[in-house]
This record gives C-alpha cells, sequence and structure tokens, in this order.
C-alpha cells in the first residue's frame, strides 16, 4: 500500500471518528456550538501542522480572498447541514447522503456551468439517484408518502434525510469553488481559510441567539459538561487530522487514484454506527449506499478511459 494510499484511507477513518464525536454530543449541544469547537480545534491544529512543516506564513497567501469567502461560506452551511443530519439520522445513513455530493456536482457543473458532460457520469448520476431514492424509502417512505406529510410532517428522520440532501449540495458547491481555488492557491490555504470561516461563521451564531435569544433559541450557548467537551475536542482533533491526512495524501499520489478510497468512510460509518450506537443499518440504505458508491466508482473509471482515449489519440 503507497503512503498516499494510507493517508487516503486515515482520512476517511479521521473524518468517522469526527463524526462520532459530533454525533454523541448533539443531543446536547447546539449545533453552531459544536461546528465552532470542531473548527477552532482544528484551526490551532493545523497552524501548528503549517509551522511544524515550514510553511507557515508562506503556504497562507492568497490572490483569491473572495474565492476563499465563497468556499468558506458554502462550506460552513455545509457542516451545519452535516453536522444536523447526524443528529437526526443514524451515523451510516447520514454518511450515505453525504456522498451523494458528486451527483450534485455533476448536476451544478452541466446545468450550472454549461461543463460538457461524458455519458458515463450521467449514468453514474443516475444510479446514484436510484440510491439516494432507495435510502429515501427508509426515512420519508414513499410507499406512505401521503400519510407521512400529514399533521406530524415529515417527522424528524425525513427532515434529518432533507437536511442531509442539503448538505451534500453545498459540499457539491463547496467541492466546485475548490477546484477553482487550487488552480492558483495553495493547498495548505484553501484548508486554513476555509476552517477559519467555518469558526467565525460558528461563532457568529452563538454571538446572534446570545444577543437575540427569541431569533434562534436552540442556539444558545450550553456549557459542555465534561463528556461533551470531550466529544467536542475529540471531533475538533479529528477533523483537523483528517484535513492533514487528506491534504498530505496528494503529495504521494494521484487524486483521480485517491477518489476510489473516499467510499472507506461508508464502511467506517457502519462500523462506527453498531458498535458506539448499536444501529445495523437497514436493507434499504446498505443497498443505496452500494448504489452511490459504485456510482462514483463508475464516474471515475469513465474518467480514466477518456483521459487514456485522450492521451492515445
Amino acid at each position: 500500500m503507497t503512503p498516499g494510499v494510507l493517508l487516503k484511507i486515515l482520512s476517511t477513518l479521521a473524518f468517522t471518528v469526527m463524526a462520532v464525536g459530533v454525533r454523541m454530543a448533539a443531543p446536547r449541544i447546539p449545533i453552531a456550538e459544536i461546528v465552532f469547537f470542531r473548527s477552532a480545534v482544528a484551526l490551532v491544529l493545523l497552524l501548528l501542522w503549517l509551522a511544524a512543516t515550514g510553511e507557515f506564513p508562506r503556504a497562507l497567501a492568497t490572490r483569491r480572498p473572495f474565492g476563499h469567502l465563497g468556499r468558506g461560506l458554502t462550506g460552513a452551511a455545509g457542516m451545519f447541514a452535516n453536522f444536523g443530519s447526524l443528529a437526526l439520522l443514524p451515523l451510516a445513513d447520514a454518511t450515505a447522503y453525504f456522498y451523494a455530493s458528486p451527483i450534485f456536482v455533476t448536476l451544478i457543473a452541466a446545468l450550472g456551468l454549461r461543463e460538457k458532460v461524458r455519458a458515463s457520469r450521467w449514468m453514474a448520476v443516475l444510479i446514484g439517484f436510484g440510491g439516494v431514492l432507495a435510502m429515501l424509502t427508509e426515512h420519508v417512505g414513499f410507499g406512505n408518502f401521503a400519510n407521512t406529510l400529514g399533521a406530524q410532517g415529515l417527522g424528524a428522520q425525513g427532515f434529518g434525510a432533507g437536511v442531509a440532501l442539503a448538505g451534500a449540495a453545498f459540499a457539491a458547491l463547496s467541492i466546485i469553488q475548490t477546484r477553482r481555488l487550487a488552480l492558483s492557491e495553495h493547498t495548505a490555504a484553501i484548508v486554513f481559510y476555509f476552517t477559519l470561516l467555518t469558526t467565525f461563521v460558528g461563532a457568529a451564531v452563538l454571538a446572534l441567539a446570545l444577543a437575540a435569544p427569541s431569533f434562534l433559541p436552540s442556539q444558545a450557548f450550553v456549557a459542555p459538561q465534561p463528556r461533551d467537551l470531550a466529544a467536542l475536542v475529540g471531533a475538533g482533533l479529528m477533523g483537523g487530522c483528517a484535513q492533514i491526512f487528506v491534504t498530505a495524501s496528494y503529495r504521494y499520489a494521484d487524486a483521480s487514484l485517491l477518489a476510489s478510497y473516499d467510499y472507506f468512510a461508508l464502511v467506517w460509518a457502519v462500523l462506527a454506527s453498531v458498535i458506539f450506537f448499536g444501529q445495523w443499518p437497514s436493507t434499504p440504505v446498505l443497498l443505496g449506499a452500494a448504489a452511490i458508491a459504485g456510482s462514483g466508482l463508475l464516474a471515475l473509471v469513465g474518467e480514466r478511459i477518456s483521459v487514456s482515449v485522450a492521451t492515445v489519440e
């Protein structure tokens, strides 16, 4: 196993441990507070890493501050949504919805940016969309859809599925913005400014809830108990480590090779969901997750074949 592949797999494991910490804290701690702790702790870790590698502050120079701002705001929205879905859904389910983001990337690129999309990617989108529908039958219940939309609304899991899909859509916007920034910006700068902005957004929401408690009562600061504080700090440390691992992995291997290892996160999420929360994914969720992972791999294989043909020609 090459160093790049090992680091990529470690990053998926670290992200999963981060998600466990978030889910443990979520029943008692507001989402804005979780976002703040996760980002602030990771920010300190990132600064230490940059200093240790001799890249601070040189790597933080930027020529596109507004690009970082846009990426940070969409990323913060995605983080709020993803953490919210972890509070409402089983860990494996929320993780599976997050990996629907490549579907949104393709749709945004084709419909919003007018990029040319190959047939293999459209096929991958259809397969992935089928996987999303399969998971929605578990959380929304299409067989009983009219009753589901009754007086009690979608319920926590139906709402959680919607929040998770919103998180995947925001993640897709963030991915597209990151690709554009990567053409001219240092990777460390992209990671740093994203983490800085999510720290600021989390703090801003907490401050707004303090200044206007009737406006955001659910986001009022809660003094964390030792167990919750450990979960919050652990989530921040694991989130920071995951970012460092995934950044370092691209020093040793191509992005196209490493992309297929993203789906290890689904494996870790299933194991963590069973071990820490005693929750086995249902059959629709497992089938949907498999379809989403398969769609991502199909898109990757299609891109590699296209690149190989273009090289030969």
